[in-house]
Parts: structure tokens; C-alpha cells; sequence
């Protein structure tokens, strides 16, 4: 049985290669997925490195050695970390795996990085009133395409590696709440929606006019813009869910055209990822990291599958593998896993990803990994390693090796 624990970038502090390696393999970790850059920086509570045991990610620096030879057609370039200036963790890593047995997996966050539009606007997401986001890259927009297929292009076809995972695929949308208020379910949807000329272009070659379908989304934020707030907000259990979204969507042909081309173009991007992964490694896998079909996915924007343009079924025949990452206690996972799994229908692997920190017991790791594996968990993966605690390393070792598989 394959476990996956996960790194994010150098944060294994005053512990080098092999001892990280060899560190995987005495917990029951036979793969090891390794974040090659944040597209955020989120701050980190390490208790097993007291020495930096708060320390903030860096946004959008990559944590190996890039060829920028690779980038020369492209107004983005990768920076390199400035907290590891001089260590390849790539290369590093790679080698230290491949002499302990562990399968090495880099990460690739795709379309997200707050630092980058924040610098390059022009990649940025454009909603309804032709505004910005400061997190979300337009993955119509040709030079994210040829960005991020270069930086596929410069990990795979430079380094050792057993398999590739994409993450922020798409996840183009709003977060649950501005600062000043809760989006409601409809505004949500159509807030999430990118104007951009790239998309303009591209729903053109569909057929279909965002224009119009701009006009449309204008009409229905005015309805939701004329709630007063505080209404809202005695309504938030129930909103924070997909409520009115099923009607909107029957009622609104356009917005249910605009969600299938979101898919339909989202989709088809990966197919072209993994059409050049297999030109440069024909054997190495593609994986993608999805939220949960039916539950909220964990991170800043609070996602939902559906509008973050992620799809168990509908990239099935894309990816050799998607993890269903399920932050949540054994009956989510159990039923999110098992949602995911049969969505798939046999054509792609499907893996759990489980929290391995913050309200997570010792005692729950055996619980959540039989509730994955009952969902029909091809794997088992755990989020993760550097922010785990020894007694958390230590049960799922115990598990594992217990298991005997």
C-alpha cells in the first residue's frame, strides 16, 4: 500500500536529505510529494523544529534550480527561494528518496500565485467589473499557459522524479466572505467568472458570447448586491452552502453554458500538461490535487468542486491519479472518498489526502486511513510531514507497520 506524505519546500529545518528520506520510509511513507513553490504564504507551526518553529512560506519562489533558458520567450520568470538561496531541495530530495525507496513526487500549483499577478496583472483573473484578483492566474491567458508549461517542462525534463502533481487546477473563484461581508450562493457563482480578452477569445471558438453572458451576470449581482448585508449574515449557515444555486442554474442557461466551458477549457488544458509530460517521460504519471466533491475544500477560498472547476468524472481520462483531499474527520473522508472514487468509474486512480495536523489525534490516524481505504482510497496520503508532530509520525508508522502491506 502506497502512503504519501507531503513537504512544503525547505521547511525540514537542520534535518538534511537523507535524513528526511530515511525519516519517510520509518514512518510507512513510500511516497513523498514535495511542493516546488507556494502560490500563497501561509504561516506555519512546526513543533518538531523548535528552532523555527513559526515560519512563513514564501510566495511564488521556487525551491530548486530553474533553467531559465526555458523562460526566455516569457515576460514571468521563476525566482528562486530566498530563504534556501543555494540548495537545489529538488535534486536534493530526489536522490535521498531514490537510495531510501521512496517514490519522489514534485508539486506544481498552476493557476494560483499571489505574487505573481500582483506583479503581472495582465495574468490576473478579470471579473464581472473587469477587476483584477490577487490570487488567481487566467489559465486562457497563453503566457500563463507557456509559464507554467515551461516550468513542467523544466522539473520534468531535468530532474529524477517517479510522477508529477498539479494542484490549483483551476480553483478560479471567490472565497466565501469579503472583508466587509458574505458573498451569497449566486453572486459567488457568477463573481468567480473570468471576462478576460483570453476567455472572451476562447468562449468565441465555442460559440458562445460572454458579452452577453457578461450583461447577464451584471443583472443578477444587482439582485444579490440589493440584500442589505445584515440579512445576509442571519442567513449564513444556510448560504455558506449551494442553495439557491440548483434554481440559478435551471433558471439561467447562460450561467450553466458558462460553467460547461469553464470545464470544457479547464480540461483541456491538463490534456495538454500530460501530453507534454509524456513527451518528456513517457512512464511518469500525472496527478492533480482536487478538493472534495461534496464538502468545502480546506484552504483560504473555502472551495467547492464544482466551482473551482474540478471534477472527478469530467478529468477521469486526463490524469492517471487525482488526490481527494479531504481535511475533515473518518465520515467525511470515508463519504467524500467514495463520492470521488465512483465519480471516476474506474478510469483514474483515486487517493484520500488527510490532515495530518491541527485537531488531528494519534489515535485518529489509523480511524481516518481505514475510513479512506473503506471509500475505496486507492492510497493512503497524509498532509504532511513538516508540520506533523513526532506523535503523529510515529501512529501512522505504527499503522503501516502494523498492516505489514
Amino acid at each position: 500500500m502506497d502512503v504519501m506524505l507531503s513537504i512544503f519546500g525547505p521547511t525540514c529545518w537542520e534535518e538534511d536529505f537523507d535524513v528526511i528520506a530515511g525519516r519517510f520510509r520509518q514512518v510507512g511513507g513510500s511516497q513523498m510529494l514535495f511542493f516546488t513553490s507556494l502560490y500563497h504564504g501561509y504561516r506555519l507551526l512546526q513543533p518538531r523544529y523548535p528552532q523555527r518553529a513559526i515560519y512563513t512560506l514564501e510566495t511564488d519562489r521556487v525551491f530548486y534550480d530553474p533553467d531559465l533558458s526555458l523562460y526566455e520567450d516569457s515576460p514571468v520568470r521563476p525566482e528562486r527561494s530566498l530563504d534556501a538561496a543555494s540548495t537545489d531541495w529538488v535534486a536534493g530530495l530526489s536522490q535521498a528518496c531514490r537510495t531510501e525507496g521512496v517514490a519522489f513526487i514534485p508539486l506544481i500549483p498552476m493557476c494560483a500565485g499571489e505574487r505573481l499577478v500582483q506583479q503581472h496583472p495582465d495574468l490576473a483573473v478579470r471579473n464581472l467589473y473587469g477587476s483584477a484578483d490577487r490570487l488567481f492566474m487566467c489559465y486562457n491567458n497563453p503566457v500563463v499557459r507557456a509559464y507554467r508549461l515551461a516550468m513542467v517542462q523544466d522539473v520534468v525534463g531535468r530532474y529524477d522524479l517517479d510522477g508529477l502533481m498539479l494542484d490549483k487546477v483551476p480553483q478560479i473563484m471567490l472565497e466565501q466572505r469579503a472583508f466587509n461581508g458574505l458573498f451569497d450562493p449566486p453572486l459567488r457563482v457568477i463573481g468567480s467568472f473570468c471576462f478576460c480578452e483570453h476567455c472572451r477569445t476562447a468562449a468565441a471558438r465555442a460559440d458562445l458570447d460572454l458579452s452577453e453572458v457578461r450583461v447577464r451576470c451584471l443583472e443578477l449581482a444587482r439582485r444579490s448586491l440589493r440584500m442589505p448585508p445584515h440579512v445576509l449574515e442571519g442567513l449564513a449557515d444556510q448560504l455558506i452552502g449551494d442553495t439557491e444555486v440548483p434554481l440559478l442554474l435551471l433558471e439561467e442557461p447562460l450561467i450553466r453554458e458558462m460553467l460547461e466551458f469553464r470545464f470544457r477549457t479547464a480540461v483541456a488544458f491538463v490534456a495538454e500538461v500530460r501530453a507534454l509530460v509524456r513527451r518528456l517521460k513517457p512512464r511518469i504519471p500525472l496527478y492533480a490535487a482536487f478538493v472534495p466533491p461534496v464538502h468545502i475544500g480546506h484552504d483560504m477560498t473555502s472551495p467547492r468542486s464544482w466551482l473551482a472547476i474540478q471534477s472527478y468524472k469530467f478529468y477521469a481520462e486526463a490524469l492517471d491519479g487525482i488526490l481527494c483531499v479531504v481535511h475533515w474527520d473518518a465520515d467525511v473522508v470515508r463519504f467524500e472518498t467514495q463520492r470521488a472514487v465512483e465519480a471516476a468509474e474506474g478510469k483514474t486512480e483515486v487517493t484520500a489526502s488527510m490532515r495530518l495536523y491541527g485537531p488531528t489525534r494519534p489515535q485518529d490516524v489509523p480511524i481516518l486511513a481505514e475510513a479512506a481505504l473503506a471509500g475505496g482510497s486507492k492510497g493512503l496520503s497524509f498532509l504532511g510531514y513538516d508540520v506533523a508532530t513526532d506523535e503523529l509520525l510515529d501512529a501512522l508508522g505504527n499503522y503501516v507497520h502494523a498492516r505489514g502491506d
